[in-house]
């Protein structure tokens, strides 16, 4: 995971690609989009990614320890056999898992979610339940035992859902090429039809060889269009709802039933079965599958197109919190996190349920609303520190070689970005000295305002504030003398904490591998000059 969540990112992404996929139906002549069944499609996929943003950094923790401490074999991570074994293994575990999450019961209520619209385009495609992930992980587990590298595994994984991404669309009619092999929009229709010839099939996520080896194959059929949506209607617009359906009916049945074994084994019993002491309380799904309930009417509450204009205006505020939010994950503190959690999820509830024509939420509003701002502004201005740390030996005594490190007036010498200096020394800095520096970095030229604190034997720390963009750096540099001969392993450790979200994105995005670059250059640079020093004395020596 590191620092950041990348997937808060391409959100809006997804967002500009089912904005294409909307006009490219229009321009059809297709109307398959639905107002209320997109937001709430996509406050499902915000449910699923905040979900995640929790979840994944300790779940694939527990893959690279498997990896590093009980892996059966070893691959390397360059071998093009590596990539091919793994995505082969990648693409048979999501089918393990997918296939199963449809015929055990408590796994289909951690996937049902993806299954209940009942439209069928992009937005579909981020319309997922917000427990999957706490189940699917597990089924990864055998490749870290395999010996798949994480950064394998990790990269063919996110591939493997971007792939998925633009099967759930219905602008895309059959590719003869490429069918019956890799999964294409129209066998993944067939995947979510809930037509009797359809259901429960197609599982493959990148690849269909999986059905077709091990019996789940169906090929889209002329005679027979696709019907979208789960046999048990859901018919309500609350992700919470939604994403609870199918566990609330088995927690019903469960303390309904009688028998014991019932209430534990049910859970666990194919999808659909329930006790035969709960059947007559509500219509069997296996009765509801074999008529498949193509005429049944759509879910669609109706509402004025004021709600409309609110709803939309207030979803798109919680997605641009939400992109922070996802983003920042990792380096936010479990009180934000909780925090964070709660109020999205929280307005998710209140928008989906004023597109119900419900208002029991909206007194709400008058403290969601402030509170969202709030915690808006503290995302934007939360400060990130990155760290970069170079290491090498130099042939020179460490006095020297600190010496020279710590006379800023020679930095435009031997570090790249450095452009001026202006100090009023031509000698190593005290504590308390103060000097300026212009630096060019890839967002263009800075001033920075150094300030020295801290000054000993083997040490040398200053501060800086950016005046272009009120960004706080810190160098530091450290000697320690080698034993052997007259050199010294120099380390130079630099800190810098940006002042806001644009900053942080950009640094992640962009920024940081610049400055990762440019710093061990400098360093390389600074070990020539030091190299080539002849006499001491021009410099004045500190101790």
């Amino acid at each position: 995971m590191g620092d950041y969540n990348i997937n808060g990112l391409a959100i809006p992404l997804f967002l500009i690609f089912m904005l294409i996929e909307f006009l490219v139906l229009k321009v059809q002549g297709k109307s398959l989009h639905r107002y209320n069944d997109t937001v709430t499609s996509l406050s499902m996929g915000l449910c699923l990614l905040i979900s995640d943003a929790l979840l994944k950094a300790y779940t694939f923790a527990v893959f690279i320890y498997l990896w590093q401490h009980h892996a059966i074999f070893e691959f390397d991570a360059v071998s093009p056999v590596t990539w091919l074994v793994f995505f082969l293994g990648v693409d048979l575990c999501y089918y393990a898992f997918h296939r199963l999450a449809h015929e055990i019961n408590i796994l289909w209520g951690a996937h049902v979610g993806h299954h209940q619209s009942e439209e069928y385009n992009l937005t579909t495609a981020l319309r997922q339940s917000a427990f999957q992930y706490g189940f699917s992980w597990v089924f990864y587990l055998p490749l870290a035992l395999l010996g798949c590298p994480p950064q394998v595994f990790l990269l063919l994984f996110v591939l493997l859902k971007m792939y998925q991404f633009w099967l759930h669309t219905q602008s895309i009619g059959r590719i003869p090429l490429i069918e019956g092999f890799f999964s294409t929009p129209s066998s993944h229709r067939v995947h979510h039809a809930k037509n009797p010839v359809y259901i429960d099939r197609n599982y493959g996520g990148t690849l269909v060889i999986w059905d077709r080896l091990f019996g789940s194959w169906q090929p889209e059929l002329a005679e027979e269009p696709c019907h979208y949506g789960t046999t048990s209607p859901l018919n309500t617009l609350n992700p919470i709802k939604a994403n609870l359906q199918h566990w609330d009916m088995l927690a019903r049945d469960s303390f309904n039933t009688r028998l014991w074994r019932d209430k534990v084994g049910l859970w666990f019993k194919s999808t659909g079965w329930r006790p035969q002491d709960c059947e007559d309380k509500a219509l069997n799904e296996k009765q509801l599958q074999k008529s498949g309930c193509e005429n049944r009417e759509k879910y669609n509450p109706q509402v004025s197109k004021s709600v409309k204009i609110y709803v939309g205006f207030s979803f798109l505020s919680i997605v641009l919190v939400a992109v922070m939010f996802i983003f920042l994950a990792p380096s936010l503190t479990g009180s934000t996190l909780a925090l964070g959690t709660i109020l999205l999820v929280c307005s998710l509830v209140v928008v989906n349920d004023l597109l119900e024509g419900k208002k029991r939420f909206s007194w709400l509003e008058l403290a969601r609303l402030p509170l969202l701002l709030w915690f808006a502004s503290t995302l934007w201005f939360t400060t990130s520190t990155t760290r970069n740390i170079n290491t090498l030996v130099m042939d020179k005594p460490a006095h020297q070689v600190l010496n020279y490190a710590s006379t800023p007036a020679l930095w435009p010498q031997w570090h790249p970005q450095s452009s001026k200096v202006y100090a009023q020394s031509q000698q190593p800095l005290q504590k308390g000295e103060k000097f300026e520096e212009d630096i060019a970095t890839a967002l263009g030229k800075n001033h920075l305002l150094w300030d020295v604190v801290e000054r000993s034997e083997n040490n040398w720390r200053a501060v800086a504030m950016n005046e272009n963009n009120g960004a706080i750096i810190s160098v530091e540099y450290q000697v320690r003398p080698i034993k052997e001969g007259d050199k010294t392993e120099f380390t130079r450790v630099l800190d810098y904490t940006l002042p806001n979200f644009m900053y942080v994105m950009i640094n992640a995005l962009y920024l940081k591998p610049k400055v990762e670059k440019k710093s061990e250059e400098g360093v390389k640079r600074l070990q020539k000059a030091v190299a080539g020093l002849q006499v001491e004395s021009q410099l004045q020596l500190v101790n």
